[in-house]
């Protein structure tokens, strides 16, 4: 094994800082605002979604919100994954911010915008179809992950959606601009 050179511990420390508050801390915002370029959506408002009589209150979704579900992590490194949901129709049939979700390839960005302007980058890794019913799915611990969620498959019979879309993203560990800054700004 080769010895680190103090330039290349001081990058690798410089990443983990961005990716994960130490001890003592102060902990980041919850986000803001949702970006996902390759859906065309921009800046879409982050609300909590807080649980009113055992279910997510989806009343404060409308035709951009994306909503931040109150028992799931509230940013990146928390100790559960975060689970923003959004709807893919809108009543009339326009579309919603999470139109297009399912055909969201592997390896699309998204982004996390706090009102501080702090950024966070994610990569789309997978996507699964799940029942209504299967909530265990989308508790992760592993503040790394960020999970979008929305309805899918659309019964004719049930006029209804009968399933859920759930699309997970890791942590892009690879904030280069942001690595740079700190290593410029410690004179490195």
């Amino acid at each position: 094994m080769r010895p680190v050179s103090r330039r290349e511990a001081l990058r690798a420390l410089a990443g983990l800082m961005l990716a994960w508050p130490g001890v003592g801390a102060v902990a980041p915002s919850p986000p803001a605002a949702l970006s996902i370029p390759a859906l065309g959506l921009r800046d879409a408002p982050v609300v909590l979604l807080p649980i009113v009589n055992g279910a997510w209150d989806e009343s404060r979704l409308g035709a951009r919100e994306v909503g931040l579900l109150q028992t799931t992590g509230r940013w990146p490194g928390d100790a559960l994954a975060m689970v923003l949901a959004a709807h893919v129709t809108l009543e009339g049939g326009a579309h919603g911010p999470f139109y297009g979700l399912a055909a969201l390839p592997v390896g699309a960005r998204v982004i996390l915008q706090t009102r501080s302007g702090q950024v966070w980058r994610y990569r789309t890794v997978s996507h699964q179809l799940l029942q209504p019913s299967d909530v265990k799915a989308i508790y992760r611990r592993d503040g790394r992950r960020l999970f979008l969620l929305t309805c899918a498959t659309w019964s004719q019979s049930k006029q209804a959606y009968v399933r859920r879309l759930l699309v997970e993203a890791r942590l892009d560990t690879r904030p280069a601009e942001q690595s740079r800054l700190i290593l410029a700004l410690s004179g490195i």
